[in-house]
Protein backbone atom coordinates (compact mmCIF):
# COMPACT_ATOMS: atom_id res chain seq x y z
CA UNK A 1 0.00 0.00 0.00
CA UNK A 2 2.79 2.19 0.62
CA UNK A 3 4.64 1.92 -2.51
CA UNK A 4 0.79 2.09 -4.20
CA UNK A 5 0.64 5.76 -2.56
CA UNK A 6 4.38 6.40 -3.11
CA UNK A 7 3.80 5.45 -6.97
CA UNK A 8 0.45 7.70 -7.20
CA UNK A 9 2.20 10.68 -5.27
CA UNK A 10 4.91 10.15 -7.70
CA UNK A 11 2.55 10.10 -10.73
CA UNK A 12 0.63 13.08 -8.96
CA UNK A 13 4.14 14.99 -9.20
CA UNK A 14 5.35 14.37 -12.52
CA UNK A 15 1.43 15.16 -13.90
CA UNK A 16 1.81 18.66 -11.88
CA UNK A 17 5.10 19.20 -13.02
CA UNK A 18 3.91 18.80 -16.41
CA UNK A 19 0.79 20.87 -16.20
CA UNK A 20 3.15 23.66 -15.20
CA UNK A 21 5.12 23.44 -18.10
CA UNK A 22 2.26 23.52 -20.29
CA UNK A 23 1.28 26.69 -18.36
CA UNK A 24 5.15 27.70 -18.22
CA UNK A 25 5.18 27.52 -22.68
CA UNK A 26 1.48 29.50 -22.70
CA UNK A 27 2.59 31.91 -20.83
CA UNK A 28 6.04 32.46 -22.30
CA UNK A 29 4.23 31.98 -25.73
CA UNK A 30 1.50 34.53 -24.62
CA UNK A 31 4.42 37.25 -23.58
CA UNK A 32 6.18 36.67 -27.03
CA UNK A 33 2.50 37.68 -28.73
CA UNK A 34 2.53 40.50 -26.73
CA UNK A 35 6.12 42.07 -27.68
CA UNK A 36 5.15 41.24 -31.39
CA UNK A 37 1.79 43.26 -31.02
CA UNK A 38 3.71 46.10 -29.00
CA UNK A 39 6.78 46.21 -31.49
CA UNK A 40 3.86 46.56 -34.32
CA UNK A 41 2.42 49.19 -32.75
CA UNK A 42 5.94 50.92 -32.22
CA UNK A 43 6.49 50.31 -36.15
CA UNK A 44 2.83 51.72 -37.12
CA UNK A 45 3.07 55.22 -34.15
CA UNK A 46 6.97 55.73 -36.18
CA UNK A 47 4.99 55.37 -39.70
CA UNK A 48 2.53 57.95 -38.58
CA UNK A 49 5.03 60.20 -37.29
CA UNK A 50 7.24 59.73 -40.14
CA UNK A 51 4.37 60.63 -42.28
CA UNK A 52 3.38 63.46 -40.26
CA UNK A 53 6.87 64.74 -40.43
CA UNK A 54 6.62 64.76 -44.89
CA UNK A 55 2.98 66.32 -44.41
CA UNK A 56 4.69 68.96 -42.12
CA UNK A 57 7.49 69.69 -44.84
CA UNK A 58 5.27 69.95 -47.11
CA UNK A 59 2.78 72.44 -45.77
CA UNK A 60 6.03 74.86 -44.96
CA UNK A 61 7.63 74.54 -48.01
CA UNK A 62 4.12 75.28 -49.65
CA UNK A 63 3.85 78.35 -47.03
CA UNK A 64 7.36 79.66 -47.94
CA UNK A 65 6.12 79.21 -51.81
CA UNK A 66 2.87 81.22 -51.00
CA UNK A 67 4.77 83.69 -48.77
CA UNK A 68 7.51 84.35 -51.74
CA UNK A 69 5.29 84.95 -54.17
CA UNK A 70 2.98 87.90 -51.72
CA UNK A 71 7.02 88.93 -51.28
CA UNK A 72 7.23 89.09 -55.12
CA UNK A 73 3.75 91.00 -55.54
CA UNK A 74 4.13 93.66 -52.97
CA UNK A 75 7.70 94.80 -53.89
CA UNK A 76 6.64 94.48 -57.92
CA UNK A 77 5.95 97.36 -59.81
CA UNK A 78 2.04 97.00 -59.91
CA UNK A 79 2.47 98.29 -56.24
CA UNK A 80 0.05 101.55 -55.56
CA UNK A 81 0.16 104.13 -52.61
CA UNK A 82 -2.77 104.43 -50.82
CA UNK A 83 -4.80 107.91 -52.17
CA UNK A 84 -5.20 110.78 -49.42
CA UNK A 85 -8.94 110.27 -49.32
CA UNK A 86 -9.10 106.78 -48.07
CA UNK A 87 -7.00 106.99 -44.75
CA UNK A 88 -9.32 110.61 -43.64
CA UNK A 89 -12.66 108.37 -44.38
CA UNK A 90 -11.11 105.60 -42.84
CA UNK A 91 -10.67 107.75 -39.55
CA UNK A 92 -14.01 109.56 -40.05
CA UNK A 93 -15.66 105.66 -40.34
CA UNK A 94 -13.60 104.89 -36.95
CA UNK A 95 -14.72 107.81 -35.20
CA UNK A 96 -18.31 107.70 -36.02
CA UNK A 97 -18.21 103.83 -34.70
CA UNK A 98 -16.49 105.14 -31.42
CA UNK A 99 -19.01 107.37 -31.16
CA UNK A 100 -21.94 105.14 -31.46
CA UNK A 101 -20.58 102.39 -29.39
CA UNK A 102 -19.93 104.89 -26.45
CA UNK A 103 -23.54 106.42 -26.89
CA UNK A 104 -24.81 102.65 -26.85
CA UNK A 105 -22.72 101.88 -23.50
CA UNK A 106 -24.14 104.92 -21.93
CA UNK A 107 -27.51 104.22 -23.16
CA UNK A 108 -27.53 100.33 -21.63
CA UNK A 109 -25.96 101.53 -18.61
CA UNK A 110 -28.47 104.16 -17.92
CA UNK A 111 -31.29 101.32 -18.30
CA UNK A 112 -29.37 99.05 -15.74
CA UNK A 113 -28.93 102.15 -13.34
CA UNK A 114 -32.89 102.73 -13.47
CA UNK A 115 -33.45 98.68 -12.99
CA UNK A 116 -31.49 98.89 -10.17
CA UNK A 117 -32.76 102.11 -8.62
CA UNK A 118 -36.01 100.29 -8.90
CA UNK A 119 -35.07 97.45 -6.85
CA UNK A 120 -36.54 98.14 -3.31
CA UNK A 121 -34.14 96.82 -0.34
CA UNK A 122 -35.77 94.41 1.57
CA UNK A 123 -35.55 96.21 5.00
CA UNK A 124 -37.43 99.26 3.39
CA UNK A 125 -41.17 99.08 4.79
CA UNK A 126 -44.14 98.34 1.60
Amino acid sequence: MTRGLLLLTAGLLFGGLAVLGGAAYAQTALQDRFMTEHALQDARRDLMASQTEIQNTQARADTALRLRGLDEQRAGPNLRPLTTDAVPSRDTDLSASTQQLERLTAQALAESNARMRAIRPASEPK
